[in-house]
């Protein structure tokens, strides 16, 4: 006859240990995701230069993210010493910042115009 004891902390024991495993899963992907985004945003601030973009055209993703909407942009930028170049960027924007970014603003830009079309090579300065 079977130990049903054995086999019921057996279970509980596999239960708390999946539990476990996926928490600290969940950390580890928000954790390199997060340092990730990070390391773009050193290597701009390294080789970027600060220039203006144009906002041409600003759509609503339908995404939030802690109630801030997730936009998709195209910007006209403009960089010292470069011609223009158009980007599509999707960022996130918080809502108390939107109204800065609406179609027809120019908003502080910090680019790599090496890059013109890596949206991760554009950056916006909202203040």
């Amino acid at each position: 006859m079977p130990d049903f004891t054995q086999l019921f902390t057996n279970m509980i024991v596999l239960t708390v240990g999946l539990t476990l495993l996926i928490i600290v899963g969940t950390f580890a992907i928000i954790f390199a995701f997060n340092r990730a985004n990070r390391k773009k945003a050193e290597a701009l601030m390294a080789t970027g230069t600060q220039g203006t973009a144009k906002v041409l055209n600003l759509q609503d993703t339908g995404m939030r993210i802690n109630d801030n909407p997730r936009v998709a942009m195209l910007l006209e930028v403009s960089v010292p010493g470069y011609s223009p170049y158009q980007v599509k960027k999707t960022l996130t924007i918080p809502m108390i910042k939107i109204s800065q970014v609406q179609v027809g603003a120019t908003v502080p830009v910090l680019a790599d115009p090496n890059h013109p079309n890596n949206p991760d090579k554009v950056g916006l300065l909202i203040a």
